[in-house]
């Protein structure tokens, strides 16, 4: 834990995060400077907000490493990259620098439940957040979704749970970070426009564990290539989940799907067929809550109700409206190709798939088998419109769109009556969006609007 009081602290990225770090800090007794690169337009909300905070000065439009070099300790939003040349200056002047998930740590003082993973990891964490508040004990989702956990540290006690979805951005700057139990749910290529290479974001996932111990616990999947490397290096309890026939040797503890039955550490829980949300994935990730739960003190009975009722998370394969017959589905929060793996897995009917965005150093060329077997046609758009056509036209009809409405109507004019038109972009949502929220709620306003407008026409005729 660093000790802030009477320090001078650079914050670098205002957005949720830095804000709330600022707060953190200042709470604590630090002098603050907020640094950001974006111009005062595109924070307004975010700036109107830290100047209710005292001893906080804010820098925009760029991130001057003189300022930096004046501070005691450097704190880092998760879009800041590490090896940013104004941090890696920092740090050969012997200036510390962590994230704001470090910070918030030295300040928690409720148990930490920790997921990551490439994908699952905001359907996983909510579960967890339903199931601990059901057993009637308070917790808090926080971190890399709702509110930053810098935030979420005012309002937590011993006697709560802070459940973190975590990303591999903001393990890159652990120290001392602990979760009493910690998940990686899958391991699969991402965010490789950041990361050096494969290897580098695998132990970057790893982080989550590093500094735990024995009594904590990590759960890992039976069926990630990357389990037996992580399962060597634990120093905690490992327990395991996923589909029971990926097991090779003996059955370990865990959470797992055999038989059509979801079985928690050798105890029948719920049938798989009563599992609302749908895809092999989502069975893997009701059972890593369901272990997390049950490490965390939740009981069966609530971990069961929980499981059984809950419909899932916005952005995360939603229901988004019904057109002539035609399904839209909102899976705006896959932002990569291993997640629209899943999304097609989802699927029997005829796919219309619209795939797209900023890209992430992501290989189509991977959902080829799945086009050919599922997808009628993709529409592609967004920067990376050029590239999917060019590894995808052997697998499918691709035709390109320039705006997201023009997208939505050619998928619609181009599905089938009782197919399914799959937003699932694959790709960051950073060149037409502001986020992946705001592109899944784009989405689905266009969605509605063509509802409106084909029932308008329905009246006419």
């Amino acid at each position: 834990m660093h000790h802030v009081n009477g320090k001078q602290i650079a914050v670098i990225g205002l957005g949720r995060s830095g804000y709330a770090a600022a707060r953190l800090l200042t709470v604590h007794g630090a002098h603050v400077t907020v640094l950001d690169d974006k111009t005062p337009e595109k924070l307004t909300a975010w700036i109107e907000k830290l100047q209710a905070l005292p001893q906080v000065k804010l820098v925009m439009g760029g991130i001057d490493p003189t300022r930096i070099a004046v501070s005691d300790l450097v704190v880092i939003s998760p879009g800041v990259p590490a090896l940013h040349p104004a941090l890696v200056s920092a740090r050969e002047k012997g200036i510390p620098v962590i994230g704001e998930l470090e910070l918030a740590f030295g300040y928690c003082n409720a148990p930490i439940a920790a997921i990551t993973g490439t994908n699952g990891k905001t359907t996983t964490t909510t579960l967890l957040e339903i199931m601990i508040n059901a057993s009637g004990k308070k917790a808090i989702a926080c971190g890399n979704i709702g509110k930053a956990f810098a935030e979420a540290v005012f309002e937590l006690t011993t006697e709560d749970a802070a459940v973190l979805e975590v990303s591999s951005f903001q393990l890159e700057t652990i120290e001392e970070f602990r979760p009493r139990v910690a998940a990686i749910l899958n391991v699969t290529p991402d965010h490789l426009d950041r990361h050096a290479d494969m290897q580098a974001y695998v132990e970057a996932k790893g982080r989550i564990f590093e500094n735990q111990k024995p009594g904590d616990s990590v759960i890992l999947n039976v069926s990630d290539k990357y389990t037996p490397i992580y399962t060597g290096l634990a120093k905690s309890d490992v327990y395991f989940f996923g589909f029971a026939g990926a097991i090779r040797g003996d059955k370990k503890p865990g959470c797992y799907i055999e038989k059509g039955m979801i079985e928690l550490l050798g105890r029948p829980l719920i049938q798989a067929t009563e599992l609302l949300i749908p895809g092999p994935h989502n069975l893997e990730n009701a059972c890593a809550a369901a272990l997390m739960a049950s490490l965390m003190g939740v009981k069966d009975d609530v971990i069961a109700q929980t499981l059984r009722t809950f419909k899932g998370v916005e952005h995360r394969l939603e229901p988004a409206g019904e057109v002539e017959g035609v399904r839209f589905v909102n899976d705006s929060k896959g932002t990569n190709v291993d997640s629209v793996v899943k999304a097609l897995e989802s699927f029997d009917k005829p796919i219309v798939l619209m795939l797209g965005g900023r890209d992430k150093a992501g290989d189509f060329t991977r959902l080829s088998a799945l086009v050919k077997e599922k997808v009628t046609r993709i529409v592609a758009f967004g920067e990376c419109k050029n590239k999917v056509v060019q590894q995808l036209s052997p697998s499918a009809t691709v035709v390109e769109a320039e705006t997201l409405e023009e997208a939505v109507n050619g998928a619609f004019v181009a599905s089938e009556k009782g197919g399914v038109v799959l937003f699932s972009p694959g790709c960051a949502s950073f060149d037409m969006f502001q986020n992946y929220e705001d592109r899944g709620r784009q989405f689905k306003a266009v969605v509605q609007k063509l509802k409106a407008y084909k029932a308008a026409q329905a009246v006419k005729a």
